[in-house]
């Protein structure tokens, strides 16, 4: 078939990525690259993890990924000159200011070239250190759009947050909209931020003056994100420092590009492209799938009437944020979420069923599969422990029951519903735009989905041939 449209509008774009080891990041450049050939140049910001060059990393935690297979195959012995030709990787930092790049003639050159930004960079870790969440999650998306705003050609500004950001609201609708509009008073002081950063300095340097160790360092910044994501009405530091990065954004008035936010939930394993059942880290949904099935999870939250956000497959996320050409021309900023909710109860138990028809751990049977019994509340869940478990053998597993609880608590019984009309107008448009062929090549519609067929043909397999790869 002849392509045009969404791939048309990519061809001679020259895009910067952050975050570009990340799995979501990863997917959007190989959909490209496969889709369009012809799209310009790459450069991808890469933090130096260890001594290795940038283009050892790239091709250790990018293009040497599974993932770009496909595009390998296509490419066949000339793949590592095409990756060459189009990607330039750069080491860099996203909580630096000019994002850390040291070479002012690069840095020129990249200001003069670019027309895309694409802000994919996070620390996703729920309860992570605070400077560390501030550093990346909040300044980090301030320093991404001061370079993009130098770039002279800039058409575009892509952010990617998370649905949660939202979690300070508890129920209703959750509206696509600039967070700025929709958040508590408490949380639009415009000095918050620095605030902040001011605490975390004055916590740092009662440590060091008290010779805390590097582990009682960690322990302290993480208790000290957490109370103030809840001083706030947030669930965790990941949410408030996500939810911190888009009111900057916000603040950033004098700009003469579109900024898109797309805030995607939880997001699995891909559904069908560039194949079936990749996943790269163990996130979301997995570690209760996991749990499930090495008989781990006896109980846990959740009704019939509990949903989980998630989105079904990071094939689907690259599809929305390929839709370039339209984004392009939004007038001022838009606020895409992508979620599909699905009832947490039923995911578990397809798992359930999944490991009781396949028991692929080494020294297992099939009788330690257990169906977990299920409660809407967390005193109903913790007074089911209290009364049923007191013989020690079993301690370890519900304590580890108990603290996954604790995690996904706020997730598995939010009770408010995102609005996704944005997205569904999106999807209207593409149709509308680009013509219902080209328009299913980028499809993201969340009804296009068998969920039982997903879980026990695509997303658990994928899961359990990632982890016995790796262990």
């Amino acid at each position: 078939m002849e392509l045009s449209g969404i791939v048309q509008s990519l061809e001679n774009k020259i895009i910067l990525i952050t975050g570009s080891t990340g799995f979501l990041s990863k997917l959007f450049v190989e959909k490209v690259l496969r889709v369009q050939p012809n799209v310009k140049h790459f450069y991808l910001l890469l933090r130096a993890a260890d001594a290795s060059s940038p283009t050892q990393r790239l091709n250790k935690d990018v293009t040497g990924k599974e993932l770009f297979r496909v595009l390998r195959k296509k490419h066949g012995l000339a793949f590592g000159s095409f990756i060459s030709e189009k990607v330039t990787p750069i080491f860099g930092d996203v909580s630096l200011e000019n994002l850390g790049i040291k070479d002012s003639d690069l840095e020129k050159k990249m200001h003069k070239e670019i027309h895309l930004v694409a802000n994919f960079a996070a620390t996703t870790n729920f309860n992570d250190r605070y400077d560390v969440s501030l550093a990346v999650n909040t300044m980090g998306a301030k320093h991404v759009l001061n370079f993009a705003e130098k770039c002279e050609n800039l058409e575009l500004f892509l952010h990617v947050s998370t649905a949660f950001v939202c979690t300070g609201e508890t129920s209703g609708v959750i509206l696509e909209k600039p967070l700025s509009q929709t958040l508590k008073e408490s949380s639009k002081n415009l000095d918050i931020i620095e605030e902040e950063k001011k605490l975390i300095q004055h916590r740092l340097d009662e440590l060091k003056a008290a010779q805390a160790s590097e582990k009682q360092e960690t322990a302290a910044m993480k208790d000290l994100g957490l109370e103030r994501a809840k001083f706030y009405g947030w669930a965790n530091t990941y949410a408030f420092t996500k939810a911190l990065g888009e009111i900057t954004i916000g603040r950033h008035l004098n700009r003469n590009f579109p900024v898109v936010i797309i805030r995607p939930t939880a997001v699995t394993s891909t559904c069908r492209d560039p194949f079936p059942g990749w996943v790269e880290g163990f996130k979301a949904l997995d570690p209760m799938v996991i749990s499930v099935g090495k008989g781990k999870l006896p109980c846990f939250l959740g009704d019939y009437e509990s949903f989980f956000d998630i989105i079904r497959s990071k094939d689907r996320f690259a599809n929305v944020n390929s839709e370039y050409d339209l984004m392009k021309q939004i007038p001022g900023d838009m606020v895409f979420s992508h979620t599909e909710p699905t009832r947490i109860v039923k995911l578990l138990e397809y798992a359930y069923d999944y490991f009781l028809e396949n028991p692929v751990w080494t020294g297992r049977d099939t009788d330690q599969t257990v169906r977990p019994v299920f409660f809407p509340t967390m005193s109903s869940f913790q007074l089911h422990i209290d009364n049923n478990y007191t013989v020690p053998v079993k301690e370890q597993k519900v304590q580890f029951a108990k603290r996954l609880a604790e995690l996904y608590e706020p997730y598995v019984l939010f009770k408010g519903t995102f609005d996704t009309s944005a997205s569904n107008e999106l999807r209207m448009w593409s149709k509308a735009y680009y013509g219902p062929g080209e328009a299913n090549i980028f499809d993201f519609d969340p009804k296009h989905i068998d969920w039982k067929d997903y879980m026990m043909n695509v997303h658990i397999p994928g899961l359990i041939n990632m982890l016995l790869n790796h262990i």
